[in-house]
Order: C-alpha cells, then structure tokens, then sequence
C-alpha cells in the first residue's frame, strides 16, 4: 500500500513539472454564429503515438438588446454546447481528431441566478432588468425586414469538424504544430445548430515553459467561410482569430490559468456590437489527476462589453493514453 501511494504521488509530481498549460475549451457561443468553422483550441504539443479523447461542455447564457440606425437585436436565450472530440497521433508528428457537437437552445434556467449574483455585488444587469426570465427569443431586423425571429427551443447535431496537424517542433521547454480545419455541414441552420456550409481553416498553435512554475500558450488563425445560411448576404468570406492564455502551477496538478479569445467580426454591413468583433476572458484552472486525466472548470466574460455571450461556465474532461 505504501508503495502505491508513493508511486501515486510520483505520478502526480511528474504530471505537474512536465505538462505546459493548455488552452481551455472555450467557445464564442453567439446563437448569431452557431456551426461557423472558428477552430477549436487546439494542441501545441503532438505526442507520439497516442490516442486523446476529451468531453467539453460550455453552457452560456446572453440577455442584450441593440440597436443601431436601422438594426435591431434581441438575444434572450441560453445555448448548451456538448463537444466530444476523438484523436490519434504518430510518431511522424502528425495527428488528427474528430469534433462532434451537440447544441441546445433555449430559454434556459441561469437567469435568477445570474440576477441575483448582479444584485449581491452591484454589477449592471443592462437589458436583463427588463426582460422575462428564462424566456427564448432571438430577433433581428434590419428596417422593416425582419432576418430572424426564434421564440422556441430547438436542439441536435452540430457541424462536424476534422483537424489534421503537424508538429512544427517539440521540447521539454515548448512546442507548436499548424493544423488544418475541415468544418462540415451537419447540423441545420434553422435550428441554430450549423452554419449550412463548409468552411476551412488553419491555424498554429503554440506554448512555451516560462520557468518551473509559470507557461504560456497561444494560438492564431484564419478561417475561410462558405456561404452559409443565415444572414448570408452580409457574411464575411475570411475571419481571423487567436488565443492567448497564461497558466501558473499552483499546487501539483493543479493549473490556474487566464486566457483571452478574440476574433473578428462574421457579418460585415452589420452596426450592432453583438455580431462584430469579439473578445472574451475566460478564467478558472484545470487539475491533472495521476490517472491521466484532466478536469477543466472556468468561466468567460464579455470584456467587450456585449460582443459575447454575458457568461459561458466552461468545463472539460480529458485524457491520453498510448
């Protein structure tokens, strides 16, 4: 018994001094941009000849009213992303993963909570003082035209993507790999579950040790979209996107990290904040257990101010194995 505890303990010390920060499984979960192909956060680090799966769940909630010249929005929803994401890699340094999501839309149950969260540290609750709890409504109109108005819950499968990666370089002190995004159109624009199109991207992530204690991470991509369809005569044919993100080794396994996520805007002709350009803060940590796995729990915020969902609990489960 002894024995196992001290081999235990050796497992965990060796997963918190050689493991580098990794990226949280955040999502701009904008019911606006749902199945456009905006890579995941994806690996710097390709080890060799393995096998990964992970479980992610983001759960945001957004209560917002715009208006701007002659557009109007309303966003009073709550989405449910599931994601589980299957992935291989080879000694050559290439690696491959299959993402499958499953979104929910509805009016949710987080809007008492949120507001008495608000109430009890006085922050501003904008447009959600005025607005019914948990009730579903997403409208927008541009004059007289009205481009979208969903008043009930709707869920299923979303947009399938493929990432295929190479690994550019890997050392104790940092690695990077580029992948390539293959976005297929498997869920249905109707019900805010996909973009109706196929869209392509590439990207490079990154991440470095900046000392025994302290790693940083990134990630930067461009994305060429199809034409979808929903609001496609104002969609944008290329978005860029990045990450950037700081992790600090707390106490073994435990990794407390910061990270913000920004990309620019899908729809151009479009004046309201919540469809332009992006930026998020998600913030939380991650704790690697000695069996391999790793559990993520974090929350973003809009830092732009209604550029983003008001709040998405982010978690995560995942492991690798050989």
């Amino acid at each position: 018994m002894v024995l196992k505890l001290e081999g235990i303990a050796l497992a965990v010390l060796l997963i918190s001094t050689q493991a580098a920060a990794d990226p949280f499984p955040a999502r701009d979960l904008n019911p606006l941009l749902a199945g456009f192909g905006l890579p995941s956060a994806l690996p710097a680090r390709v080890p060799d000849d393995s096998w990964s799966i992970a479980a992610d769940f983001n759960w945001a909630s957004t209560s917002l009213a715009q208006r701007a010249g002659t557009e109007q929005l309303i966003v009073d929803a709550e989405i449910r992303e599931m994601r589980v994401t299957i992935g291989r890699s080879w000694s050559s340094g290439f690696a491959a993963q299959l993402e499958v999501p499953y979104r929910h839309t509805s009016g949710g149950v987080l809007d008492s909570a949120i507001d008495s969260w608000h109430d009890a540290f006085g922050l501003p609750e904008g447009a959600r003082a005025s607005m019914p709890q948990d009730r579903i409504r997403i409208a927008y109109a541009r004059g007289s035209t009205v481009l979208l108005d969903m008043q009930s819950a709707a869920d299923g499968l979303g947009d399938i993507a493929l990432d295929v990666g190479r690994s550019l370089y890997s050392q104790t002190s940092g690695a990077a790999a580029v992948w390539l995004s293959i976005k297929l159109p498997s869920g249905d624009a109707d019900r805010l579950t996909g973009s109706g199109a196929t869209d392509v991207s590439l990207a490079i992530a990154a991440e470095r040790r900046l000392g025994e204690n302290w790693s940083a991470y990134g990630q930067a991509g461009v994305t060429r979209l199809g034409r979808g369809e929903r609001l496609a005569d104002q969609q944008q044919d290329i978005v860029w996107n990045a990450i950037a993100g700081i992790g600090w080794r707390a106490w073994r396994g435990l990794e407390l990290k910061a990270q913000l996520d920004a990309h620019t805007a899908v729809f151009d002709e479009a004046n309201v904040d919540f469809v332009g350009d992006a930026l998020v803060l998600t913030v939380g940590g991650d704790y690697r257990f000695a069996s391999g796995w790793q559990l993520d729990i974090a929350v973003s915020e809009d830092i732009a101010v209604e550029s983003a969902s008001d709040v998405v609990f982010v978690f995560g489960l995942r492991r690798s194995w050989k």
